[in-house]
């Protein structure tokens, strides 16, 4: 390679193209290149055999930046920061991989607060990461992304940082195994199986002081199948079948000194046979 040697280049026009170092016919060094005006920069920074290929700054025709950091073969890359149309705001900042998101980095609303801090993959959430609210600083989600959903284990919270709910994603929804908390995010109010959001499965759910409520199957929030439900003081006060959140089915009800009053069975919480 030939010794670098300071130069110009000029479009048809006339207008200022390439402003920098050159060696073997092609831009390689420190440089700027030109839009067609001839004044309004389009990059600045370092140049491989007429690519840019370091670091360097793009800005976009009507001056602002787009990015800055490293490139390979005119392609982001390892790391840098991308900007809003405004050309000061940081829209992306973290690796990179051939201009997609790649490894850890920060994405940004175009108020300047933080929207999402963690893993990325082919350009989309990725891995472990935290969503903020809208005031940047409140985390509203922990945990697992896949392809740019809530995907794994993963924790969610209130605006003022209280506890919601944790457990297993799915496609931005909890479902599988979780925990529900009560608005003061303290007490667990549900700990059992959950889909797309909702009960739906076995669980336990729970009156304050973590005292159990009652234990077996659910549908779309509701009791339904087969369970049991308790007394405050934690005997039992039904066992049997539910529909809906009511007795329902071959049932048997109990006092909370754990003496029988009825069993036999229910019709949505109405006694209609007792058992002989």
């Amino acid at each position: 390679m030939e010794q670098k040697q300071y130069g110009k280049s000029w479009y048809p026009d006339g207008a200022l193209e390439f402003a920098g170092f050159w060696s073997d016919g092609m831009a390689n060094g420190e440089g700027c290149l030109y839009y067609r005006d001839g004044i309004t920069i389009q990059y600045d920074g370092t140049f491989r055999n007429n690519a840019f290929h370091g670091f360097g700054r793009s800005y976009r025709s009507d001056g602002s930046m787009h990015y800055e950091g490293v490139w390979n073969q005119d392609r982001p890359h390892e790391r840098g920061t991308y900007y809003f149309a405004d050309g000061k705001t940081v829209w992306y900042e973290g690796s990179l991989s051939f201009e997609k998101r790649e490894g850890y980095g920060c994405l940004y609303r175009e108020d300047g607060t933080l929207e999402y801090a963690g893993q990325w993959k082919n350009d989309r959430r990725h891995g472990q990461g935290r969503l903020y609210h809208t005031d940047g600083r409140t985390v509203i989600y922990e945990g697992r992304f896949e392809h740019g959903f809530r995907h794994g284990y993963g924790r969610s919270y209130w605006i003022d940082g209280t506890r919601i709910s944790e457990g297993n994603w799915c496609c931005d929804v909890l479902d599988g195994f979780g925990i529900l908390y009560d608005e003061l995010g303290e007490n667990v109010i549900y700990d059992g199986q959950l889909f797309n959001g909702v009960r739906r499965g076995s669980g336990i759910s729970f009156l304050p002081d973590a005292i159990p409520e009652y234990e077996g199957e659910w549908d779309w929030n509701a009791k339904n199948g087969q369970g049991t439900l308790f007394h405050e003081n934690g005997t039992i006060r039904y066992e049997g079948g539910f529909s809906n959140d009511s007795y329902h089915g071959f049932g048997r009800e109990y006092t909370d000194t754990g003496e029988l009053v009825y069993a036999g069975l229910w019709d949505q919480g109405a006694r209609i046979a007792a058992a002989s």
